[in-house]
């Protein structure tokens, strides 16, 4: 499909009797079927999503779901054997996503200062030990420390990142 959100209008009446069979009051049906294309057509502005659909339909679960617990809020207390504290499917892509961005701006960063900041931000070292362990003064390890957040600074926030040139 050319067309970004050709997607959504292909897909609408599938996706609104899908809404449909899934809450009790069908007159909701439409506004949660808005609400999910719109959230899957803001989320495409950040990133390319492979099934917008498929993702639209999981979103929609989202937004039922989100519904019911208002509700559920505004109506008294939520059966513990029905509540799931498991995150929602578009919470769980989102860091998976922001996860990659990380691991591919970590990636990017010189070797010594990759290994800086992983030992020292991941393993919990101590600047001393890295400093002893890789024959650097804690100087130098503060630097790097500093380097690497300069670079890996916005990576997960859909932002550009800073440096992360290789200057190994």
């Amino acid at each position: 499909m050319s067309d970004p959100i050709a997607w959504a209008v292909e897909g609408r009446e599938r996706l609104l009797t899908y809404v449909r069979r899934r809450i009790r009051e069908s007159e909701q049906a439409e506004d949660i079927v808005q609400e999910a294309i719109m959230r899957v057509i803001e989320q495409e502005r950040k990133q390319v999503i492979e099934q917008p659909l498929a993702y639209a339909f999981r979103v929609a679960d989202s937004v039922i779901h989100n519904r019911g617990r208002r509700n559920a809020e505004d109506g008294g207390p939520v059966d513990p054997d029905i509540a799931c504290a498991m995150p929602l499917s578009d919470e769980i892509l989102d860091y998976r996503q922001r996860f990659d961005r990380f691991q591919a701006a970590l990636a990017r960063l010189p070797t010594q200062r990759r290994t800086v900041f992983i030992e020292r931000h991941l393993e919990g070292k101590s600047r001393q030990q890295i400093a002893d362990e890789m024959g650097l003064s804690v100087e130098a390890v503060k630097k790097h420390l500093v380097r690497a957040m300069v670079d890996l600074d916005g990576c997960i926030d859909d932002l550009p990142v800073r440096g992360g040139g290789r200057h190994d």
